[in-house]
């Protein structure tokens, strides 16, 4: 399972580590199946409010964390990776 990206930055997770998210239809934090349509799963990637505000309360008490401190030359190549991919979309 590969870890979270985020500004090019990966950031690893304590629930990724368990191999959650490995299947895109699943919720990350009770495993439930998910529909694959936006108007049929608004709290997506989770399934319900419940589990988004659980993943939420993840990140807000420190289980959830990125792995390592960030330098600010990762920062600017985030960015500049970033601009690329929006450039390539364009």
């Amino acid at each position: 399972m590969p870890p979270y990206h985020v500004a090019g930055l990966q950031a690893e997770i304590g629930h990724a580590k368990s191999g959650i998210m490995s299947d895109a239809g699943r919720c990350p934090i009770c495993k439930r199946d998910i529909p694959s349509d936006a108007a049929s799963a608004p709290f997506r990637p989770f399934c319900s409010e419940r589990c988004r505000l659980v993943d939420l309360g993840g990140w807000l008490d420190g289980t959830h964390r990125i792995s390592r401190p960030v330098s600010e030359e990762e920062l600017d190549q985030g960015v500049a990776q970033d601009e690329a991919e929006t450039d390539k979309a364009n």
